[in-house]
Parts: C-alpha cells; sequence; structure tokens
C-alpha cells in the first residue's frame, strides 16, 4: 500500500473534477482515489475549513493547515503539492528533508532556472523520484505523435508553431512543454512579454508572450501565448517537416497528417502541395492523471523518470524566463553556456 500526502486544497488537488464540462479525471485527489493500492493519509491546506470540507467529502482521516507538520507527524512514500508555483522550492526540500519517496508537483516546478536546478539535483542525490505536472505528455495523442515524428512520418521537423493562451507559467507552459516533448531541449530564445494584459495568479504577475526558440535538434519554434482574459483558452501545435506536415488543434484533441503530393494540384505542373492524408479525432483517448500516477509507481518499483520530470520542467523555465529576459534586455538570450549566437 502507497501512502499519498496532498499539500495544497485547490483547483486542480479536488474540484476540477466537479466540472461538467470535464470528462476525464484532472485533479490528484481523483486520481489517487482510483487505485486500490493508495492510500490518501492526510491533506493540507491554509484554510481550515476547506480542510475540513475535503475531508468529508473523500474519507481522509488527517488534515493539516501546516505543511511542516503534515510531512513531521506521517510517513509518505508520494507527495503532490498542488500549493502556487512560489512555495514549491521550500516545500519540495521539506518533502525530500523527510523522506518522501516521491514528488508530484504542479507545474511549473518553480519560477527561476536556478531553484529549478537546486530542486533536481537535491531529488536526484536523494533518490526521489520526482514528477511535474504537465498533463499533456500523458497524453496518447501526443504520445502517437511523439512516435510519428520519431518514426519520420513527415520527415526531418523543420519548425513547430505553438498558438496557446496568455500566462506563461500558469498555462502556456503546457503548450511550451509540448514544443519540448516534440523538438528537445532548447538553445535560444529571443521574445517580448504581453503587457497590455496580465494575469495575477496567487498574487504573482505572470505574462504572456511571444517568441522565437531554437532548439539543439535545429527545430525552430514559435510561440504565441497571448490574450486578454485568462479564460480565453487556446492549444494548437503546427509542425511542419521535410516531407509533411501535422496539425494539432481543436484544444489538443484532434490532430491531422498532411503529405506533399502532386494529386489535385493546382500550383502547377511538376509542384507539390500538401495534401490531407489523415484525421485522427480523439484517438485512444485516456485518464491522463491515472497514468500519471502509475508512472511514478513503476519509478519507485523499477528506477527511472517519469516522462514530465524535473529536467524536462527545467527545458520549459529556461524558455519562459529567457523569453522573459529578453524582452526586458532587448536581447537573443543563450539556454545553454558558452552559446556563440550568430547569424553569419
Amino acid at each position: 500500500m502507497y501512502t499519498v500526502g496532498i499539500v495544497g486544497l485547490g483547483q486542480i488537488a479536488y474540484s476540477i473534477d466537479k466540472d461538467p464540462n470535464r470528462d476525464i479525471i484532472w485533479s490528484h485527489i481523483g486520481a489517487y482515489k482510483t487505485f486500490e493500492n493508495i492510500e490518501i493519509k492526510a491533506i493540507c491546506d491554509i484554510s481550515s475549513d476547506v480542510v475540513e470540507e475535503v475531508k468529508n467529502d473523500c474519507n481522509i482521516k488527517l488534515g493539516y493547515s501546516d505543511y511542516n507538520k503534515m510531512l513531521d507527524y506521517n510517513k509518505f512514500d508520494i507527495v503532490s503539492i498542488c500549493t502556487p508555483i512560489s512555495s514549491h522550492y521550500d516545500i519540495i526540500k521539506k518533502c525530500v528533508s523527510c523522506g518522501v519517496k516521491a514528488i508530484f508537483c504542479e507545474k511549473t516546478l518553480c519560477n527561476s532556472v536556478e531553484d529549478a536546478k537546486k530542486i533536481i539535483k537535491l531529488c536526484e542525490d536523494n533518490n526521489v523520484v520526482l514528477a511535474v505536472n504537465h498533463i499533456l505528455r500523458w497524453d496518447n495523442l501526443n504520445i502517437t505523435i511523439k512516435k510519428l515524428i520519431e518514426n519520420k512520418a513527415i520527415g526531418d521537423i523543420y519548425s513547430i508553431v505553438g498558438y496557446g493562451d496568455t500566462a506563461l507559467h500558469t498555462s502556456a507552459s503546457h503548450l511550451i512543454d509540448m514544443m519540448c516533448f516534440f523538438a528537445g531541449s532548447p538553445e535560444w530564445v529571443v521574445g517580448t512579454k504581453q503587457n497590455d494584459f496580465i494575469r495575477v495568479a496567487h498574487g504573482v504577475e505572470d505574462h504572456g508572450g511571444i517568441g522565437i526558440v531554437k532548439f539543439k535538434s535545429n527545430i525552430i519554434g514559435f510561440i504565441k501565448a497571448t490574450s486578454t482574459s485568462q479564460y480565453r483558452y487556446m492549444y494548437e501545435l503546427d509542425i511542419l517537416g521535410e516531407e509533411g506536415r501535422i496539425k494539432i488543434y481543436n484544444n489538443g484533441k484532434d490532430f491531422d497528417i498532411y503529405k506533399y503530393s502532386r494529386d489535385n494540384n493546382s500550383a502547377g505542373t511538376n509542384y507539390q502541395s500538401l495534401q490531407l492524408v489523415e484525421n485522427k479525432p480523439q484517438i485512444n483517448k485516456n485518464e491522463r492523471m491515472v497514468d500519471a500516477i502509475e508512472d511514478i509507481i513503476r519509478c519507485l518499483e523499477k528506477g527511472g523518470s517519469p516522462i514530465s520530470n524535473g529536467s524536462t520542467s527545467l527545458n520549459t523555465i529556461k524558455i519562459i524566463e529567457g523569453l522573459k529576459k529578453s524582452s526586458d534586455e532587448i536581447q537573443i538570450v543563450s539556454l545553454v553556456d558558452n552559446l556563440d549566437i550568430s547569424f553569419a
């Protein structure tokens, strides 16, 4: 039996599953409750009223308003951290010091590249499994597309264009993480922050932005992550390769595959144009949060890292913070050491 503690009882921890428009499990508690070999032993939130509500609603025995006490008084195999981003670093340090074996942290891992590096090293040094809830990495549709790219279904990839909503850490980090999932580690970024609308999450300003990313794979990424309301959601990716194109749309639920062809081509004799060859609507829809927890348990039992981990999250943070720095200082920002950026 695996024992679980949950710090933070906001939407992603609990209440998000009460939204009737969501037809799969999104919450940590909802996902843990599907496992017969997992017990949610204790929960914690700064609001004692919320703690009592969730305890009663979910039949959980122990509740705390101080995560230090929860971790000092109990032993946990897994702890979910569902608190504001600025608190992640301190809570993770406490979890590691108390012998927690696996941490499932909400995205993004933290607000700074340096803190992310410290967290990754701390968990590695203490053999703690670290998973970060960039949930789209566990989505069967994206896993299918990843395999198509690896198998050269549209040849070598030239560019990835991502369209998302505002707030780089809070919302658009999913879009940026998927660009890294398909393109690999970033090399440099240039961009500009959105200033006409700035989302405030837990008292912290979280800008949207537009940028260009050069990946080590030589793929170029274009990011559009702006809107004038946090409730105007958008998630689309357009992946262009030497032999075709993959378009992810309908907020990540569907994708199309295009190939270059001379058939039905109005461009001219001997020209090839992109022709739709396959439509994939919501293929193999899966319970992503449940699969994420299964991935964590697999790592506890067999070793290795979850598909979304500290190192993959670090790449996303590098792009976000690099884009903001580029905007503030009007420069191209290197995301690797000793990189000579030249356009000659």
